[in-house]
């Protein structure tokens, strides 16, 4: 299991560095109430664990059947081909119809079910800085209609990114970068747990570079105490590249498993399409490059390209990949 997804907090206890947020949250679920919410942080400062730790607190009973998380910027980047191929959002697809279309009906679906023992429902909004300004226009009039069993957060970046009728409906909720000391602490406690090194410059460098985003100080730390990566140089690059390059190690290391998971977040995590993570893989593998594994590539990306489904079509792919480098 990547060491994201192990040391990913539970509770609000095991929260780092939002003891503000978290109390608010808290609040909310002693009250048996929420109003619409902004959450707002950089990425990787724990607004995502943040939901996902409120809505087990506050649902004791079916949290995943009363909670709904849209990731918008993945609806309307892939469109249509998202909503085919999703399973979550299949049978609500109008093939006929715009993205926009789709994503209103999709909404208003989801909107419209009784919760389950339970007040209200939720739909959250992962990445909403992404929404269009009309699909924006379209979740005020739905807000209104369904505000009586249902809550809807909007999980941005910045607050500037949503339009003022969205903003006044809701109350924010700040996400601050994680302070370097509690970041360095949260790394070491990670080491001890892992029975892993790495020396204290390379600590140093990690929490520096990452810049309060726990998520990529982790998996930068994965990188340097598991695959010997003792380069800076190595450790700045993207966040989806050092991702690509711990799935080859992986692969390389003969950890199949590890390195299909990589595959999978890449895509559901980060967003990116089938065709992408190709891309980041080609420019990870330039080391072990043989006319087979090209030829590989090749085939995968035909496959994907040609509409096939393409978790399947990867999951395939990262198996074949794994066995030519293992």
């Amino acid at each position: 299991m990547l060491w994201i997804e192990k040391y990913r907090p539970e509770t609000f206890d095991t929260l780092l560095g939002q003891t503000s947020a978290a109390n608010q949250l808290t609040a909310y679920a002693n009250a048996g109430n929420l109003p619409h919410l902004m959450v707002i942080g950089r990425s990787g400062v724990g607004k995502t664990a943040a939901l996902e730790i409120f809505s087990k607190g506050f649902y004791t009973e079916s949290p995943a059947e009363n909670t709904t998380v849209l990731p918008v910027s993945v609806m309307f980047s892939q469109g249509h081909t998202y909503f085919a191929e999703n399973e979550r959002f299949a049978h609500l697809y109008q093939k006929g119809k715009s993205v926009l279309a789709n994503f209103k009906y999709i909404v208003k679906w989801h909107a419209s079910l009784k919760p389950l023992s339970a007040p209200f429902r939720l739909i959250i909004f992962d990445g909403a800085g992404d929404l269009p300004k009309d699909a924006q226009a379209a979740l005020r009039r739905i807000m209104e209609r369904y505000s009586q069993t249902c809550r809807f957060i909007f999980v941005t970046n910045t607050i500037a990114s949503l339009i003022d009728p969205i903003r006044s409906r809701c109350v924010p909720l700040y996400f601050l970068p994680i302070e370097d000391d509690v970041m360095t602490s949260h790394l070491q406690s990670i080491l001890d747990a892992e029975g892993c090194f790495v020396s204290e410059e390379m600590l140093e460098m990690i929490v520096l570079g990452a810049k309060g985003d726990v998520r990529k100080a982790v998996m930068w730390l994965e990188l340097a105490a598991c695959y010997g990566v003792d380069d800076p140089l190595e450790l700045s690059q993207t966040e989806t590249g050092c991702m690509s390059d711990a799935c080859i190690r992986a692969m390389v290391a003969g950890d199949a498993d590890k390195g299909r998971q990589i595959c999978e977040n890449l895509m559901i995590e980060y967003g990116l399409s089938a065709v992408d993570v190709l891309s980041l893989l080609r420019k990870s593998i330039r080391a072990y490059i043989t006319p087979d594994i090209a030829l590989l590539f090749s085939r995968a990306d035909i496959a994907v390209r040609a509409g096939q489904n393409e978790y399947l079509q990867m999951n395939a792919f990262a198996a074949e990949l794994s066995e030519m480098l293992g």
